[in-house]
């Protein structure tokens, strides 16, 4: 029987966030609710039960430190799994409970690192397990071996947000812990902003994903960053993720706003990463 607690890292949450949140409570005996609105938040207590613990601090800091406190509190707390959550991600009904199921009956979960769902295709969800092992996963929906947190080592706070959940599972594999994936199950969740522009290829138009020149700061530091810290470690890894980042930067610069900004803050980027600035944008 796996003993979860959940956490839920929030920023100026909308009115529909207890609505995501029951997607999945049912399941846990315990939810922190990790706000890092600074000073005052929309989040509303009026709906809060005994599972939920709310956090609130009036101070951004970041996803990484919010993980390794979620952590402490659910070590503390005596759970040995912890689900780690997006405000704007949920589960569509009866897809958590089996995803539970699922990772109760994998035979190497005491040697797994973290669990994880597929949100990009619902056509592959089904009852049946299919676990696959994979280089990383993303935050959101992931579910992670607190009795493997401590051999492993804490979340990166040097990332402040990106690549935090990237990070820590390369030195998963360091250790020569699983990251496994099950395609079955789906989370209802959104990398960035998505919005359709007309390909200046097929003049169709097509999905974009879009970020904010801050975000893109941070994106880029952190690659150049964890590329310094694993210095020439999972050549595979990096390859996408540069594939990645330059895809990246060339749909914001052809269909983006503040393409001036975006500049300035891919130069701070770089530049910061050179002269070791890293951790919250300052």
């Amino acid at each position: 029987m796996l003993k979860i607690a959940g956490v839920i890292i929030l920023y100026h949450p909308d009115i529909k966030i207890f609505e995501r949140i029951n997607s999945y409570i049912g399941s846990l005996e315990k939810v922190y609710i990790i706000d890092n609105t600074e000073k005052v938040s929309s989040f509303s207590k009026d709906f809060l039960t005994e599972k939920m613990v709310y956090i609130h601090d009036g101070e951004n800091k970041g996803i990484a430190l919010r993980l390794n406190q979620a952590a402490d509190l659910a070590i503390k707390g005596n759970f040995n799994w912890l689900l780690t959550m997006d405000q704007d991600s949920a589960f569509f009904p009866g897809f958590f409970p089996g995803y539970i199921y699922c990772i109760e009956n994998y035979l190497d979960k005491d040697r797994t690192a973290m669990f994880g769902v597929q949100f990009q295709d619902k056509s592959l969800a089904s009852t049946t397990c299919k676990a696959i092992e994979c280089p990383h996963l993303i935050t959101s929906g992931s579910i992670i071996n607190l009795n493997l947190f401590s051999a492993i080592g804490r979340f990166d706070e040097l990332l402040f947000i990106d690549k935090v959940d990237h990070e820590y599972c390369l030195r998963a594999h360091l250790h020569h812990f699983k990251i496994v994936q099950f395609e079955n199950i789906f989370l209802n969740h959104t990398l960035g902003n998505v919005s359709y522009h007309r390909s200046l290829k097929s003049f169709e138009k097509t999905p974009r994903v879009l970020h904010s020149p801050i975000r893109m700061y941070y994106i880029l530091r952190n690659y150049f960053y964890l590329r310094s810290k694993y210095n020439g470690q999972f050549k595979e890894s990096f390859d996408e993720m540069k594939m990645e980042l330059y895809n990246r930067i060339k749909n914001n610069f052809l269909y983006g706003e503040n393409k001036l900004q975006l500049i300035k803050y891919l130069a701070k980027g770089y530049l910061d990463f050179k002269a070791g600035k890293l951790g919250k944008i300052r």
